[in-house]
């Protein structure tokens, strides 16, 4: 029976009691009346009436079994009605034209979070806020009726929570009065599940990866459209088919057997597969495999996800190219190199043979790459990589380990003479010259060899040892090769413990100044001094500066103590004027790497200014080579320290190898003849001539000469009558510490 039927029915059995009601009403009014009849009748027509009231009485009672079937059957109905409500796993409720709640059950309680003493009596607009206009739109019996199951909205919890709801609605009528029927579903997870499915259909359609679906049996029963673009086969055309025409022929069964065995096994599977498009080219992908299982956790089917990762391969070999190999020449770098080397170590153990490495670097390389260019300089490079290459076998490596610096493996060298004769190939190959820029560059590299098992067991020690013999052959002259000795392994710790040694001195205030006076040739007198460093040893002694500025100069020390040298000159030259000593001139030397320094002027200017040392008070002293070392960046360094009123001279002139073309460019005050021509001038007549042509040309380039190493008489007058201008040396004083020093300069006061 339909519920509106039962609801009908249930108002007319009410109507009919209450007939009955009114019937029994008025029997008894009857009764109450005859009985009073009675009282008037004659006693002949008593009897007749008597039977009257029995007969009544029998259909009275008649009557009130019937009322109470019907009583019975209500309350039955109303229980029946009310389980209804109590068990309906959706949410019911009726309420009035109002909006009134009338009644409710525990589903909907537990769906709005209230208890259902708290729902009755509520107005349904604070469950449903859109229910006034659901109302005005739906407001009679047809368009409800269409309406139901139809509508989706937002319901609101106790605290204010939405959720999206669908409802049937209905207009049923209780109590001979007409009310709103509400049946309620919250729809949130199944909105979620649509948007999911919606989303996947998205996902599948629009991924740019290729998706192909298979049936527990491997058949092929739908593909996206980049499986299409990405193999060449139309979806309808593999519909129905295994995927095995895809296979290639790079990977054998016992491959595919084990990717089949681990996603049965695992539920997924990914890597890279070699396979195969409609045209036959074979390709690279990564696939990715996984399993569909249904409720009872059995596969039901198998999606495949893959990308063509062609385009990666390639950046990824290009990768490692570039992580292995030197991007200018081609040759393996540092890296490459290390990791055969230690192979060749390896099976020379095995084998129980030698081998040699060669460590080469080239010769004024950075001379030739400043003055021609980078560019040429790494055509330069790709030339001496290739004459390298080809004086060596197949199974050896020469690899680029960084800039200009090469290293050779020799595998199963039979003696140590092998690697000679390679090193002299090489040698020879490097005297045909070079095409760069239209010219004929020469070049030349220094090599050392270090041989294994012999001067090394890893790959470290031969690194080093052969490092350690190319520094021995260029410090040979260059140019040639120099085997590895254990002589040479204790000069390079010698070289340490002399690093160590002029930290601590800079440390522990080891270091002190002497001053060697400078005089002007034609009166005689003292113009300036000579800053000379001292290095006093707390355990060795007096070291010479001729033995320790080489090794500070090998290391950025010689930056350290330039500056602590010029700063502490300065400092003294201040102090002696406060004693009120004369001002003289001070001379100080500059070294290759402070003048490399970016911020060389800076650091000058802040020692001018914490000294308070006026710059024409300083000259600074440089060497030719380093003057040559990069010229055009040393010129625009020189025009600044020579814009500041500081006096800059060539120290040791004539042992270098200065361009003419450069010196009338550099901003230099004064030429300084190196003793060595000096010592012999008076028995020597190339000294002589040498001297006397750098005064002559000193003096046409508007500078002045000053002569170091004068001892005799002899020296002195030749210097005089050949024009020099300025002279040091001990004919008129040697070095000086500063007590002797202040006592000199405190005479020439007097």
């Amino acid at each position: 029976m339909k519920k509106e039927e039962f609801e009908q029915l249930l108002s007319e059995k009410a109507r009919i009691i209450e007939e009955l009601q009114v019937e029994l009403e008025e029997t008894n009014q009857g009764i109450i009346a005859l009985t009073m009849e009675l009282e008037q009748l004659e006693q002949e027509k008593l009897r007749e009436h008597i039977d009257v009231i029995k007969q009544l009485q029998i259909e009275l009672a008649d009557t009130n079994k019937g009322l109470l079937a019907l009583a019975v059957e209500l309350e039955q109905s109303e229980e029946k009605y009310s389980s209804i409500l109590k068990n309906a796993a959706e949410s019911i409720l009726t309420f009035n034209d109002e909006g009134k709640i009338k009644t409710t059950n525990p589903a909907a309680a537990l769906l709005f979070d209230y208890s259902e003493d708290e729902l009755l009596g509520m107005n349904i607009n604070r469950l449903i806020p859109e229910w006034n206009r659901i109302k005005f739109e739906f407001n009679e019996d047809e368009k409800i009726a269409q309406y139901a199951g139809a509508s989706f909205v937002f319901g609101t919890k106790r605290y204010g929570d939405t959720f999206q709801i669908e409802f049937t609605l209905g207009r049923p009528i209780f109590a001979n009065k007409r009310q709103w029927l509400l049946i309620i579903r919250d729809i949130t997870e199944r909105k979620k599940a649509e948007e999911g499915l919606r989303l996947m259909g998205k996902i599948f359609h629009g991924s740019t990866d290729a998706i192909v679906i298979t049936n527990i049996n491997s058949k092929i029963i739908d593909a996206n459209e980049s499986f299409s673009t990405i193999t060449g086969y139309e979806k309808e055309v593999v519909i129905g088919k295994n995927p095995t025409f895809l296979f290639s022929h790079k990977h054998n069964a016992q491959f595919y057997f084990h990717l089949r065995r681990t996603l049965v096994k695992s539920g997924a599977w990914s890597g890279e597969v070699w396979t195969k498009r409609k045209n036959d080219e074979i390709y690279p992908i990564w696939l990715s495999l996984y399993s569909v299982k249904d409720e009872n956790n059995a596969t039901t089917h198998f999606v495949g996800i893959f990308s063509d990762i062609t385009t990666r391969k390639a950046a990824e070999n290009q990768l490692k190219q570039l992580a292995h190999y030197d991007p200018l020449t081609g040759l393996p770098n540092r890296t490459q190199f290390t990791e055969r080397l230690k192979w060749t170590i390896e099976v020379a153990h095995r084998d129980n043979q030698q081998a040699a490495l060669m460590f080469l670097d080239l010769d004024r390389f950075k001379l030739i790459n400043d003055t021609l260019g980078h560019q040429a300089g790494d055509q330069l490079l790709i030339e001496v990589a290739k004459r390298m290459t080809d004086c060596v076998r197949e199974v050896d490596t020469v690899s680029r380990l960084a800039g200009d610096e090469f290293t050779i493996i020799l595998n199963n060298v039979k003696s140590p003479e092998e690697a000679g004769q390679v090193s002299k190939k090489i040698l020879e190959a490097f005297k045909i010259p070079i095409q760069l820029e239209g010219r004929d560059v020469f070049a030349s590299t220094s090599i050392g060899i270090t041989l294994y098992p012999n001067d090394g067991t890893t790959a470290n020690q031969l690194i080093k040892n052969a490092d350690t013999a190319m520094y021995h052959a260029k410090e040979r002259g260059r140019n040639n090769f120099q085997y590895f000795s254990h002589s040479m392994n204790q000069k390079v710790l010698d070289e340490l413990e002399m690093e160590t040694n002029l930290r601590q001195a800079l440390k522990n205030n080891e270091f002190s100044l002497n001053y060697q006076p400078q005089f002007d040739l034609k009166n005689r007198k003292m113009i300036g001094l000579e800053v000379l460093l001292r290095w006093k040893h707390p355990v060795l002694g007096m070291i010479p500066p001729a033995v320790f500025i080489p090794h500070a100069e090998k290391s950025d020390l010689i930056i350290t103590i330039g500056e602590w040298v010029l700063k502490t000159a300065c400092e003294k030259s201040m102090a002696w004027q406060a004693q009120g000593l004369p001002s003289v001139r001070i001379a100080v030397n500059l070294s290759g790497m402070q003048l490399k320094q970016h911020d060389l002027i800076e650091r000058v200017k802040r020692i001018l200014h914490d000294t308070k040392l006026p710059s024409e008070l300083l000259e600074l002293e440089l060497t030719e080579g380093v003057l040559m070392d990069n010229a055009e960046m040393t010129i625009s360094t020189l025009n600044e320290l020579k814009n500041m009123g500081i006096r800059l001279s060539i120290d040791d002139f004539g042992t270098g190898y200065s361009s003419l073309s450069y010196l009338k460019r550099f901003p230099i005050d004064t030429l300084k003849i190196d003793q060595s021509f000096v010592r012999d001038i008076t028995t020597n007549e190339d000294d002589n001539a040498i001297a006397a042509t750098i005064i002559s040309m000193a003096h046409n380039l508007r500078l002045k000469v000053i002569a170091e190493g004068v001892e005799t008489k002899e020296q002195l007058d030749i210097l005089y009558d050949k024009s020099c201008d300025e002279v040091q040396g001990y004919y008129f004083s040697h070095p000086l510490d500063e007590t002797r020093l202040c006592s000199l300069l405190a005479g020439l006061r007097n």
